[in-house]
């Protein structure tokens, strides 16, 4: 019962921490984001569908690819920490408890997501192949099946101590996941489910036989978990600053012909660092290139000039309003503060940054709409990203600025 009361603890405590942040990731910005990304691929899905039959022999590996993909959509929470390696290590009979319950926890998330992500596919079957709606359920529950053995074998790997030994059930595991689905899109959904059935079956007495041989390998556990949490504080990080998670700092020696472009003068001292930090600093840049490609890529999938446009705009406003804390980048800095340089430049440069940089977005939106959008359409998308670009660069940010300088005020 201790090591229950241990995870529900740790639980109660991650669902917190996660609330706290969750309110940043789900604001407005992202809200409308979310809508406007929903909008242009269900549109463009819409309208795929209605051009498609039988011929298109490419529907079921394409189901293929996304079903297989979803297996592996979510990692296992143990909620483990680094000095459970000398607290716990006493109980670890009791362990196999705790980390049912994580499991169980871990099951929640991809379960929604696999349900979402069959019923996304099923129209596509549907229209190319002889399926109907109803043979849904048996996908559903073949992914459900395959996701359980996927958690039971992240359990297994908890006492795996050689990287090759990790593989090989890695391997194993995308072997096996592609032949029972194969089986279901190619063939029989019906044989495919009874197969992923018996696998539970089967696999079991072979996982509790290895797992009695083995003993847990602590500080594997910690490493992983650690690795699952900052990959989730990198998707948070884009929205809020995150203590736990530092940017790292890359030299990236091929973009010193851009730094070259700025001259060393005294009014450029501000332009000099914030493009520095924008170039080598990952929370910047990482953040731009991200949503620039997204941008990128819902441009390509969308024919529709409107949702073009409107998408673009929306884009470049959001990186926009990402970037904005660069501004305060160098505060706690003391040279910058006794160096002689006003405010009033400070912001100059960092309009100067925010032209460049949103301003090559609106021309790699542009490139890309020429291939899904005529030449006048395209032209219409540039201008307008550039009049925003100029509107909020000159009007938003010094606004927005003023705001946020408020706010740390107090």
């Amino acid at each position: 019962m201790m090591m229950l009361e241990i995870w529900k603890k740790r639980l109660k405590l991650h669902e917190k921490k996660m609330a706290r942040y969750l309110k940043y990731v789900l604001n407005d910005h992202f809200v409308i984001v979310c809508f406007f990304i929903f909008g242009a691929l269900s549109l463009g899905y819409s309208n795929l569908l209605k051009t498609l039959d039988s011929s298109f022999i490419w529907g079921r590996w394409i189901a293929l690819l996304i079903f297989v993909a979803s297996i592996f959509i979510g990692k296992l929470a143990t909620l483990i920490e680094a000095p459970d390696a000398v607290f716990l290590l006493p109980k670890e009979k009791e362990l196999p408890r705790y980390l049912k319950a994580a499991k169980a926890y871990s099951l929640l998330l991809p379960t929604f997501l696999i349900v979402l992500l069959t019923a996304f596919v099923m129209p596509l079957l549907v229209a190319t192949t002889e399926f109907d709606f109803f043979d849904m359920t048996y996908f559903a529950l073949i992914l459900l099946l395959l996701k359980n053995w996927d958690l039971d074998i992240q359990l297994l790997s908890l006492k795996l101590s050689g990287k090759e030994e990790r593989l090989k059930w890695q391997l194993i595991k995308l072997g096996i996941a592609i032949f029972i689905v194969a089986l279901a899109v190619f063939f029989s959904p019906i044989l495919a489910t009874c197969l992923a059935i018996i696998l539970q079956f089967v696999s079991g007495p072979i996982f509790k036989k290895i797992e009695n041989e083995t003993i847990y390998q602590w500080e594997m556990m910690v490493q992983d978990e650690e690795q699952r949490m900052h990959r989730i504080y990198q998707f948070i990080n884009l929205f809020t600053d995150i203590p736990s998670l530092k940017g790292k700092v890359k030299r990236r020696r091929y973009l010193d012909v851009l730094l070259q472009r700025i001259q060393p003068i005294h009014q450029n001292t501000f332009s000099f660092l914030y493009a520095r930090t924008f170039l080598r600093g990952t929370e910047y840049s990482g953040l731009y290139l991200r949503l620039s490609v997204i941008v990128v890529l819902l441009i390509i999938f969308s024919h529709s000039f409107i949702m073009a446009i409107l998408l673009s705009i929306l884009f470049i406003y959001l990186t926009g309003f990402q970037l904005l804390p660069l501004y305060f980048h160098y505060d706690n800095m003391a040279l910058t503060r006794l160096y002689p340089v006003n405010e009033l430049a400070k912001g100059k440069a960092l309009k100067k940054l925010f032209s460049v940089a949103l301003g090559g977005q609106a021309i790699a939106i542009f490139i890309t709409s020429l291939f899904t959008l005529t030449l006048a359409e395209s032209l219409l998308i540039f201008i307008g990203c550039l009049a925003f670009v100029f509107i909020f660069t000159q009007v938003y940010v010094p606004i927005r600025l003023k705001k946020m300088k408020k706010s740390r005020a107090y």
